[in-house]
This record gives structure tokens, C-alpha cells and sequence, in this order.
């Protein structure tokens, strides 16, 4: 006996649709908020990378050779724990920063899914929805319609955690016994802007 769906088990409206991969003016303001939602991600990398070079006072090429290798946030906070641990951050600010690895993947994932997906214009409603096919622990196969509130919203999220994890790093340069930054601190390439905390 097969598990495979029959089809007495499957809606046809669920399955059926009118949609359009065509470009239409339609599009633009998705694409808008997808180019934004796509720069405040890519930004908080590498507040993320950057951090891991400072910690490993590597300097900022060499660094770009190691975290460039990372996929997603995950393994920059596993890096990240493990080099807090190494200067000797406190375990109650490594705590913090293990429940911000939590909230950034799940930021990740949304983000994964307005980036990723599928986007079709429906020719009957004018709207556009994402094609949603993802496996992970439960199955979807759906149509979902995009709510660009929902992308704003996704933004603001990512622009508080990158806040949330900039202050906590300031407390651990702060509150960690100094270790050496001549190799990071006197690279060449690209310097973020640093809180007055940080010099």
C-alpha cells in the first residue's frame, strides 16, 4: 500500500491556477522591498563576520577567506561561541548571544522564503504569491500570497537584531579582558562604522 496522495485525496483547486511568470509593472514594488529585505540581511552578515575577525584578530582579508566559506547564520554563531569562549566572555553574555543565534535564524528563514520563492502574478486577482515548496519537518506545496507589510515588517526585525547584536558585542569588548588586535586593527579592507564603545 502506497502513502502517496490518490487523487480522491487531492484538491483540484489547491493544484489548478492561472498565474504568470511574465513581467508586469506589477512586480515592482515587490521588488522594492526584496532588494531592501536582501541589503539589511546582507548587512548583518557581516556585522557578524566582521565580529568574528575581530575576535580571531585576523585581519579582514584572510578573515573574508574563513567566513566567506559560512552559510547562513548558524555557523557564525557557532563561531562566534566559540571564539566569546576563547577571550573569556562571561557565560551570561554568551548565553545572550546564543538566544539571538535562535531569533536569527528563524529572521533567516522568512527571509530564505521571499528570496527564494517562486513569485507569479495570478491573472484573475492581480496579486502575487510565492510558490512555496519546502520539506523541512513538514510539507508545503502551496500558492501563498505576498503581503508586502510582511517584507516592511521582516526588515525592521532584521534591523533590531543587527542593533540588539551591536550592543552586545559593545558589553563584551567592554566587559572581556583585552586580547591582541594588531592583525585586524591594522588591515586593509572595508571598515564598518564602529559604535563610540568600539574606537
Amino acid at each position: 500500500m502506497s502513502d502517496e496522495p490518490t487523487s480522491a485525496d487531492i484538491n483540484p483547486e489547491s493544484v489548478s491556477f492561472d498565474f504568470s511568470f511574465d513581467e508586469s509593472a506589477d512586480f515592482e514594488p515587490l521588488y522594492l522591498a526584496l532588494g531592501k529585505l536582501s541589503r539589511h540581511w546582507a548587512a548583518f552578515e557581516y556585522v557578524l563576520n566582521d565580529s568574528i575577525w575581530e575576535l580571531a584578530n585576523v585581519e579582514r582579508l584572510a578573515g573574508t577567506c574563513m567566513t566567506a566559506q559560512l552559510i547562513g547564520p548558524g555557523p557564525r554563531f557557532r563561531y562566534l561561541a566559540s571564539l566569546f569562549e576563547l577571550r573569556g566572555v562571561s557565560p551570561e553574555l554568551i548565553k545572550a548571544f546564543n538566544s539571538l543565534s535562535s531569533e536569527a535564524e528563524g529572521l533567516g528563514r522568512q527571509r530564505n522564503r521571499f528570496i527564494h520563492d517562486v513569485v507569479v502574478l495570478n491573472s484573475q486577482d492581480r496579486q502575487l504569491y510565492r510558490v512555496e515548496t519546502t520539506a523541512d519537518r513538514r510539507i508545503r506545496h502551496d500558492f501563498i500570497v505576498i503581503d508586502l507589510k510582511a517584507v516592511e515588517k521582516l526588515v525592521v526585525e532584521i534591523e533590531q537584531l543587527t542593533d540588539r547584536f551591536d550592543n552586545l558585542f559593545d558589553r563584551a569588548i567592554v566587559e572581556t579582558p583585552p586580547w591582541p588586535r594588531t592583525q585586524y586593527s591594522g588591515s586593509a579592507g572595508i571598515r564598518r562604522e564602529r559604535n563610540q564603545a568600539r574606537g
